[in-house]
């Protein structure tokens, strides 16, 4: 009867399913995508992009500013950040793999876009679960959250956030996309 509540609940609502699972449940379901994130938070040119936002020491102050034009959509940023070269890198990964992920974004120590694909609907994400979980005062940890609706992408995903580390430091925060859909099909495979 709990398979079959499951199937039908998986057919009509995928997003409730998964919202359905332990967060230990949805962190081993996503386990290898977690692997493979942390092997990209190697990477030279995000780390290095991250290294240069946070040397320039703007100020929360700043950050909100470009926040409010951001959201009003009056920000350069909102294109610039989508097309310079770790913004391209990126969106190179979402679109290779659009069937599996719907967005992802890179920001500095303090939750401010350093690249992203597709624009986010906010440029600071440091009042944000996904970044001050996986930034974790600076010590880093790899933070999923539930599944859910996102708005600026129009689907049904959990957010991985991986910190960024260099020095054994966070530095930055990676936050990619996984689509329900994508989990669906995994987590059909593994039966």
């Amino acid at each position: 009867m709990k398979s079959l509540l499951l199937m039908l609940a998986l057919l009509l609502s995928p997003t409730w399913a998964f919202a359905e699972m332990s967060q230990a449940e949805l962190q081993d379901l996503l386990k290898d995508r977690i692997e493979g994130l942390k092997f990209l938070t190697k990477n030279a040119l995000l780390l290095e992009a991250i290294r240069e936002q946070n040397r320039k020491g703007m100020t929360l102050d700043e950050i909100k500013k470009i926040d409010e034009e951001w959201k009003a959509g009056k920000s350069p940023l909102i294109e610039e950040l989508q097309n310079n070269k770790v913004g391209s890198f990126l969106k190179n990964i979402v679109v290779q793999q659009s069937g599996v992920y719907n967005e992802v974004f890179l920001t500095d120590a303090q939750g401010a876009n350093v690249a992203t694909f597709p624009a986010t609907s906010d440029y600071w994400q440091g009042d944000e679960e996904k970044f001050t979980n996986a930034f974790a005062g600076g010590k880093g940890k790899v933070f999923v959250g539930p599944a859910e609706f996102d708005e600026s992408t129009q689907s049904n995903a959990v957010q991985i956030s991986v910190p960024m580390l260099y020095n054994n430091e966070a530095i930055g925060v990676l936050v990619i996309g996984v689509k329900i859909s994508a989990l669906e099909a995994e987590k059909l495979q593994a039966k």
